[in-house]
């Protein structure tokens, strides 16, 4: 992996955030986790990454409310998991850093992006990572990701009934969807009759710290209905 560049600043800063969200790293993912924050603002200065620019920004938004999502991921070694429109690379690359045993596909349209992605997976040397350079709506010239991953998740990928539509046919029997929906995203649901049948869907309130706003998370369990 390549040197970190950070500053004891924001060595500080992700470290009250961890403890803010009870979740204990070990210093080398530390270590990690802020030289990607130093790469995706030195990329972001020439390429449209996210709208995140600031390192602290970058910490802040990006990293630790990705890794708000940790404790809803289900147990075990080599789960599978798709990040869709991945961007920057939230929340699959600090859900990666975090759980080196997760499986991940970062999944991306952008050359530019996809191209980022792959660099980061190198320089952090995160073995089990790949990314796949395709657009959303044309996941079904890929037939072979249809049913091929325990969690599916991504980070403002469209309104929430589109993304469901859109990422359900990802997930394996039994397999969740994670979206992140800000604050009073269970508001802005309204299931259609069709999808409550074949849908298992709730909303998981993440409370606000000192550091992070409240959001909510819609969780979807695949009950294998889907068609």
């Amino acid at each position: 992996m390549g040197a970190a560049v950070s500053t004891p600043a924001l060595a500080a800063l992700l470290a009250q955030g961890l403890r803010e969200i009870a979740l204990p790293l070990e210093r080398a993912s530390s270590q990690q986790l802020l030289a990607y924050a130093a790469e995706v603002a030195r990329w972001a200065k020439r390429v449209n990454l996210t709208g995140l620019r600031e390192p602290e920004r970058i910490v802040r938004d990006g990293i630790l409310r990705s890794l708000r999502l940790l404790p809803f991921l289900p147990e075990g070694e080599g789960l599978a998991l798709a990040d869709v429109g991945s961007g920057a690379g939230f929340p699959g690359i600090p859900l990666k850093v975090a759980r080196p045993t997760l499986l991940i596909t970062l999944i991306e349209a952008s050359r530019r992006r996809a191209s980022f992605l792959m660099h980061i997976i190198r320089l952090l040397g995160l073995d089990g990572a790949s990314c796949l350079r395709a657009r959303v709506e044309a996941l079904d010239d890929h037939p072979e990701l249809r049913g091929g991953f325990a969690v599916v998740t991504g980070r403002a990928l469209a309104p929430l009934p589109k993304a469901i539509a859109l990422l359900t046919p990802l997930l394996a029997p039994g397999g969740t969807l994670l979206l992140p929906q800000g604050k009073g995203g269970e508001r802005r649901w309204r299931p259609s009759p069709a999808a409550q049948k074949s849908q298992v869907l709730e909303f998981k309130k993440v409370p606000a710290t000192p550091l992070l706003p409240e959001e909510t998370v819609a969780i979807l369990t695949n009950t294998g209905c889907f068609t």
